[in-house]
């Protein structure tokens, strides 16, 4: 049987106008049936936001993101022509074993977009055949996307990660529109990477394909924090930007006014919406602009004194992250200076030389490699290149700032700020609009083996100082001097990114980054990851930051303030905890880090530093571990009627644990603990959660010789009796202060 009620208003609705919004009362019919029978879908994996702007394009699931109240899609549904299109934010959606009701849901999609109750299925690098054909619908993989295949299908489920390929996305857009059922998922936020460094919206081929249905996937990651999405027919219409920007219009034209929570959630649904548009799409920010008239065209910068806030500049707002998102994308070769640029990253001085320089990139490193060039805002730089290495994944960066900000309720700076140019030939040009440092960006598969030159024209002399290369000598006489806004002191294990004021207040660059490249080797030795090591960590400042105080990743991100600490050596001594702490969610590794520890297992490597490097008390780095709180952590656990629920939601009092570990048996327990994951007699890797706990148990006990179930029971953690009986002929141990 096949059903009639969506083409009619398919062929009504079919041309992109903003006023011809689908009916709410059919979207939440058409939500509810492809919801039926479904109470919730787990989270998997890190999925992203669908972007939803189409007049006939709909959200399927979402949830508020983080802190925030307005809702992103992880699914959403479109018409598109004579078929549909279902998008999922994450590929592991599309073959029904994620648990729960998924494999209800994944049932009711291909249904409804196939149009008819059984339609035959292809798979496209998705394996679940066995699953869909147990549901009773002929499903088979295909491997080519051609004409002739599509045609033998009334349905494609697609991982779509890879298909970059433009002829192949307009293939498939074709396909639906002639009555083709689409169900696709990818990993936008991981696009950059899996494809050398593209950007999804430029490069995506579906994507570019499906952008007349009005729905797409984005590079944007979202949901941090969240379990489940919870199956609901009711949605905010204003999660289609399209809508939004409707209400939007009307406000402007003298309308109802619209509530906080309102413009938050029409402020969000655009913004996911233009992080979906390639540069040369202008129809959906031409009626952005024409929504908003002359609201946010005032110019207001943000600052970290006067920011822009959701609640007081939504226009403004909009309107910057628009332009700095069409900046990004737009050809690199020119670009007009942004006024926010003199708020950060800072205004290059106009008497500074333009220089050209040359520089080495050793391709054995990957990542960011230091030029000590610095690109004013809205000119030039020529990178010349080998022509050996034209095409190979090999980038110009402008801007250490990565974060993007989009987000956040608050902006004390423009959203995004950094540029990138792919190397695809012997000569390239990049402009930015804010400026930055310039790096040569490695890719980690390059396959040069030797050092190559590369020539930089254009830029403003930056300090650089490099350990071993560099003396203090001429730091202080030459270096330091040099007049870009920002500088950078490097070593092979560490690079700190920091404005040049607060670079020059470093005398003796050599004893400090002979400390920085201790801190990294201690975490790497006791972690045993030596040999993973490829490239520098690196640490750099901005005036706002994605989450956090501090926050992991490359590169670990601090705010502007805390940089003095980062360079005055004689300070970070004490406390410096933070650096130590995100250098440690670095070098964590999902076998000895199990749900509860996530921030624990790095504060132990963290400590470590402490006892390796500063040589003092590893103990005094927190007041959270000083003896007058440990004793408090003991009475907690202790009274608590759920120890496990207490010990995996109070980090600190989940440190104590270690400590006490660590105070007993030393740190070389510890490193050993690590170490016999690599080794062979320990047994495989666990893979579970519960499977790490065990192990953590078992290999532990045997590593200090002593039975630590009863220790594991006091504190909470659960293990099996099949753990707890391996280490069983051991002395029992308990420290003497439980």
């Amino acid at each position: 049987m096949r059903f009639y009620f969506l083409p009619v208003i398919l062929a009504a609705l079919a041309p992109f106008h903003l006023q011809g919004q689908m009916p709410p009362e059919l979207v939440k019919a058409e939500r509810a049936k492809i919801l039926a029978g479904v109470t919730s879908l787990p989270k998997t994996g890190a999925p992203g936001p669908i972007a939803i702007w189409g007049n006939i394009a709909f959200p399927l699931l979402s949830a508020a993101s983080g802190r925030e109240a307005n809702e992103l899609a992880v699914a959403a549904a479109a018409g598109h022509g004579k078929g549909r299109i279902i998008l999922f934010g994450h590929n592991s959606y599309l073959d029904g074993n994620a648990g729960g009701d998924h494999a209800k849901l994944m049932e009711n999609c291909a249904t409804w977009v196939g149009n008819k109750a059984k339609p035959r299925i292809g798979l496209k690098g998705v394996n679940a055949t066995a699953f869909f054909d147990k549901l009773g619908f002929k499903a088979e993989s295909f491997s080519d996307i051609t004409k002739k295949t599509l045609g033998a299908y009334d349905v494609i489920i697609l991982n779509a990660q890879n298909v970059t390929d433009t002829a192949q996305g307009n293939l498939l857009a074709d396909w639906v529109k002639n009555g083709g059922g689409l169900i696709a998922g990818m990993t936008g936020w991981a696009f950059s990477q899996t494809s050398g460094g593209k950007d999804l919206a430029v490069s995506h081929g579906l994507n570019q394909a499906l952008m007349p249905a009005g729905v797409a996937f984005t590079d944007m990651s979202a949901f941090d924090g969240l379990n489940t999405f919870q199956a609901r027919a009711d949605l905010p219409a204003l999660m289609n930007a399209s809508e939004a920007i409707q209400a939007i219009k009307k406000q402007s034209a003298g309308g109802s006014p619209l509530t906080p929570e309102e413009v938050k959630q029409s402020s969000s649904a655009i913004q996911v919406a233009l992080a979906a548009q390639p540069p040369d799409r202008s129809n959906l920010r031409d009626a952005v602009t024409a929504a908003l008239g002359e609201n946010g065209k005032n110019g207001i910068v943000p600052t970290k004194t006067a920011p822009l806030t959701q609640a007081q500049h939504a226009a403004e707002r909009i309107r910057l992250g628009m332009e700095t998102r069409v900046l990004r994308l737009a050809a690199s070769e020119k670009a007009l200076a942004h006024p926010a640029h003199e708020a950060f990253p800072g205004k290059a001085p106009t008497d500074a030389p333009r220089i050209s320089s040359e520089v080495k990139i050793d391709p054995t490193i990957p990542g960011w490699t230091s030029t000590g060039i610095y690109a004013a805002a809205g000119e030039t730089i020529t990178v010349t290149t080998p022509e050996t290495i034209a095409g190979k994944g090999y980038a110009v960066r402008i801007g250490c700032h990565s974060d993007t900000l989009y987000h956040l309720d608050t902006w004390s700076r423009a959203p995004d700020i950094c540029k990138t140019a792919p190397l695809n030939a012997a000569t390239t040009q990049i402009a930015s609009a804010f400026g930055g440092l310039v790096y040569i960006e490695v890719p980690g598969r390059a396959t040069e083996g030797e050092a190559f030159a590369v020539t930089l024209q254009g830029g403003i002399a930056a300090p650089l100082f490099v350990l071993g290369q560099d003396d203090d000598a001429k730091w202080n006489s030459e270096i330091k001097k040099r007049p870009a806004p920002w500088a950078e002191l490097a070593c092979d294990k560490m690079i700190l990114s920091v404005p040049t004021e607060v670079a020059r207040t470093v005398t003796t660059p050599t004893l400090l980054m002979q400390f920085w490249k201790q801190v990294v080797e201690a975490q790497d030795d006791i972690s045993n990851q030596t040999a993973e090591r490829k490239r520098p960590e690196r640490m750099v400042a901005d005036v706002q930051i994605s989450a956090g105080f501090m926050h992991s990743g490359y590169p670990i991100m601090l705010h502007v303030p805390e940089a003095l600490e980062m360079v005055t050596y004689n300070r970070i001594k004490f406390p410096g905890w933070g650096y130590h702490h995100e250098i440690g969610h670095n070098h964590q590794r999902g076998h000895f880090t199990f749900e509860g520890t996530g921030e624990v297992t790095n504060n132990v490597l963290g400590m470590y530093v402490y006892e390796a490097v500063l040589k003092k008390d590893w103990l005094i780095g927190h007041s959270a571990i000083t003896p007058e709180r440990r004793k408090e952590n003991l009475i907690k656990i202790k009274q608590a009627a759920d120890k496990w629920a207490t010990w995996k939601g109070d980090p600190f009092l989940a440190l104590h644990t270690y400590i006490q570990l660590v105070q007993a048996f030393g740190w070389e327990s510890w490193r050993a603990y690590l170490y016999s994951f690599s080794d062979t007699k320990f047994g495989p890797m666990p893979e579970s959660d519960d499977d790490k706990r065990d192990q953590f148990l078992v290999r532990y006990s045997k590593i200090v010789n002593r039975n630590l179930g009863p220790f594991f029971d006091a504190w909470g953690i659960p293990v099996s009796t099949e753990a707890k009986a391996e280490v069983s002929k051991l002395e029992s141990w308990m420290p003497a202060e439980m």
